[in-house]
């Protein structure tokens, strides 16, 4: 027997036409807020404190990649890296990809200051890598999702 609405009683009135999607609450806005905030703290970041003193070869990033032994090639990849990063953290499909990635650059300057530097200096990369890795677990269903479309097991 059909409702008043013509469906039958057994059908969800989303089943036939499309994803039926889960209601946003205040926990899920909450933390929607939060995630973004961070996202954008850590572009702004990235920016500013990395991406532009090593594109720009400041002095002082100049010294710090003269120092490792790469060459200054090293120092404009990285922060071509950087700002890439960043980009990617203000794009929403693409922010939890970012800052694992983001976490890979962080961890080498980590282990940089570390080996090179006796740990000065290394406060600054240890701590972002808190945020950054809040950022890749919050949006880890968007990485999924993208590696499974990446992966041909999207829908299409």
């Amino acid at each position: 027997m059909a409702h008043a609405s013509g469906t039958p009683p057994t059908s969800h009135p989303r089943a036939s036409g499309g994803r039926a999607r889960p209601r946003k609450g205040p926990l899920w806005i909450a933390l929607e807020v939060v995630l973004w905030a961070l996202q954008l703290y850590l572009a702004y970041f990235m920016v500013t404190t990395g991406a532009i003193p090593a594109l720009t070869a400041d002095p002082g990033a100049k010294e710090t990649f003269q120092d490792i032994g790469f060459g200054l090639w090293f120092m404009y990849l990285t922060g071509t890296l950087e700002l890439l990063g960043a980009i990617a953290l203000l794009t929403p499909w693409t922010a939890g990809l970012a800052a694992l990635g983001l976490m890979g650059v962080m961890a080498g300057a980590v282990t940089t200051h570390l080996t090179l530097y006796d740990g000065r200096g290394v406060e600054t990369p240890a701590m972002i890598l808190i945020p950054l890795a809040l950022v890749a677990l919050g949006r880890r269903s968007n990485v999924t999702s993208l590696l499974n479309r990446l992966r041909g097991g999207g829908r299409r």
